[in-house]
């Protein structure tokens, strides 16, 4: 598996900053989706939203097919300092656009249901 993240092309310095932060969350969920483990990318997901069980098994039905295959993850700019994107696009031409957000310093998946930030 090879997975390359990078900021998407900006002029503001926090997209590269998001990137380099978020870089082993977004790997993690590649590898997640291969092993097709939806307990471990279950708990990838903001621990405050619901339902990220089902969502990781949507997310694994979806993708494991082709994952194993390069993928690349442009990280977006920043919306807020605490939420962002990320788009991942498969070697198959399959894309998928996951949020982000961040809670006391750590980034985590919206996987789920619910507020996209820490109540």
């Amino acid at each position: 598996m090879t997975v390359t993240v990078r900021p998407t092309q900006s002029v503001y310095p926090e997209a590269k900053e998001v990137a380099a932060e978020a870089d082993l969350l977004i790997k993690a969920y590649v590898q997640r989706l291969i092993t097709g483990d939806a307990d471990d990318l279950a708990a990838l997901g903001a621990p405050w939203l619901t339902n990220k069980q089902k969502a990781a098994e949507e997310a694994i039905a979806d993708f494991q097919g082709v994952v194993d295959m390069p993928v690349e993850a442009t990280v977006s700019d920043p919306v807020t300092p605490d939420l962002t994107s990320v788009e991942l696009r498969f070697a198959d031409g399959k894309r998928q656009t996951m949020p982000l957000t961040r809670a006391d310093g750590v980034w985590w998946l919206e996987l789920g249901e619910g507020a996209s930030v820490k109540p």
